[in-house]
């Protein structure tokens, strides 16, 4: 057969050749926008933990992302001190990201935009706890203070365990305390997901005020004339039952929650922007973009009535309470990331749990409505027992599903977050226990569980008295 010549016209050529660069471009954007996922990521944690944590950089580089992913372990991460900025970038600089610290913001990452202008903060004074682990005049007598603090021995022994903090409050003293190597009473602690019970908080005290009605919807402005989200109320996002879509998968490196934490600068109005694929109030599905949302309408609100979410927080529930540690880190529009972002000392966090032992009293004056610590913990419908408004909940559910913790009553509820960070209240003992680190391989809570329990038994129920 003899040779076929064919004429090609120059058009189709340069029609093909650009083919292939749109799609050589089209790939490196979307490898781009991965790598950013994994090198925001690094950023962040690697400026919270170094200018608002006050860790050595040194430490947190070596320790904080190990045994994460092989891809993060190719992000390299530049801290200037002088800025307070880091930066983190794959190889070839791919997805290079920023963040900043701010005094009272901690750090921010620079996502599309600038970061919005802040006011500065008057600073809260500390309240000092009533410490029974170095003053014997105010020894708990159901107490076993000798198996406590061997159990919290026993725990930072297990460097595998990967605690950071152990703390034990009884009747509003510290009965028991321990920390890791490089981490101190003073060091302001990661929250992850424990920010959410942050927020519901601080909307506590906007309830309390009668600037929130918990079964009114909430004025999202996207939401305005949209027949189904128009209905979604404040009650509905608190108890994770918006029905709004939500891909809460951080395995993705571009799922919904990677995307909003890691590359918008406004995290509630990405949330706001999911459609509803299910009506308000009958569909129960973890979502951090509920939260995100909830606290930038909040925002709205309050400053709608003068006031700034950030000094409201400040003035209604941490100078009262006396936790001066409690930072609330934003997003790049300056809304609180109210989902993951929160640093506080363990003893803060205890505080913020013994507030709700407390009823939401705090030296006589009332910081939250009454009944909403009941509230909280009060199981959302559809969530089979298993979550309240931003607090977890240690009840038997559905299909024979254990307590999250088997060795904790029923009345116990917690705050929790990635990696084991929780603050355990446990009403018919008076007590909170505090743990906070970082568990890789294994479930969190599972892990954390048997200690949990173990510290429990360490303290007797108080004795019922006669009136």
């Amino acid at each position: 057969m003899a040779d076929m010549h064919l004429k090609i016209h120059p058009w189709v050529l340069l029609l093909g050749g650009s083919a292939i660069t749109l799609g050589l471009v089209f790939a490196g954007v979307q490898l781009n926008d991965i790598a950013h996922t994994g090198a925001a990521y690094k950023a962040k944690v690697a400026c919270s933990e170094i200018f608002l944590a006050g860790r050595a950089s040194k430490a947190v580089l070596a320790s904080d992302f190990e045994n994460i992913d092989p891809f993060l372990d190719r992000m390299t991460v530049t801290v200037d001190d002088a800025k307070r900025q880091t930066t983190a970038a794959g190889p070839l600089g791919l997805g290079r990201a920023k963040a900043t610290y701010r005094d009272g913001y901690g750090c921010t990452l620079e996502n599309q935009k600038p970061l919005t202008a802040l006011p500065a903060l008057a600073p809260v004074a500390a309240e000092p706890w009533i410490d029974a682990t170095t003053n014997s005049d105010h020894t708990i007598d159901r107490v076993d203070t000798e198996k406590l603090n061997t159990l919290i021995e026993t725990g930072f022994a297990d460097s595998t365990a990967g605690h950071r903090a152990l703390l034990v409050a009884v009747d509003g003293k510290i009965v028991a305390e321990g920390y890791a190597d490089g981490f101190f009473e003073t060091t302001r602690l990661a929250s992850w997901s424990m920010a959410k019970s942050v927020t519901a908080t601080v909307l506590g005290a906007a309830v309390l005020q009668g600037l929130v009605d918990l079964d009114e919807p909430a004025p999202v402005p996207e939401w305005r004339g949209d027949a189904v989200r128009s209905k979604i109320t404040w009650n509905d996002l608190l108890h994770m039952q918006s029905g709004l879509a939500f891909d809460e998968n951080y395995a993705g490196m571009q799922s919904d929650v990677n995307l909003m934490l890691f590359h918008e600068a406004d995290a509630g109005a990405y949330a706001a922007d999911k459609p509803a694929i299910y009506p308000p109030g009958e569909h129960w599905a973890y979502s951090s973009g509920t939260v995100n949302l909830l606290a930038r309408t909040l925002r709205k609100v309050l400053e709608d009535a003068g006031a700034d979410y950030y000094a409201f927080a400040r003035e209604e529930i941490y100078a009262p309470i006396g936790a001066a540690s409690i930072v609330m880190e934003p997003d790049a529009s300056g809304t609180p990331i109210g989902s993951s972002y929160v640093y506080a000392t363990a003893r803060d966090w205890a505080r913020l749990g013994e507030l709700y032992l407390r009823g939401g009293v705090w030296n006589g004056e009332r910081l939250l409505p009454e009944g909403w610590t009941d509230y909280v913990a009060v199981p959302a419908t559809a969530s089979d027992n298993q979550y309240g408004a931003y607090f977890w909940l240690n009840r038997e559910g559905g299909n024979s599903r254990a307590r999250f913790v088997p060795g904790l009553p029923e009345d116990a509820y917690f705050m929790s977050g990635h990696e084991g960070q929780f603050v355990f209240i446990i009403p018919s003992k008076n007590m909170v226990i505090v743990r906070t680190g970082i568990t890789r391989g294994t479930p969190a809570l599972a892990a954390s569980a048997p200690l949990i329990a173990a510290l429990y038994d360490g303290v007797d129920a108080p004795v019922a008295t006669s009136e």
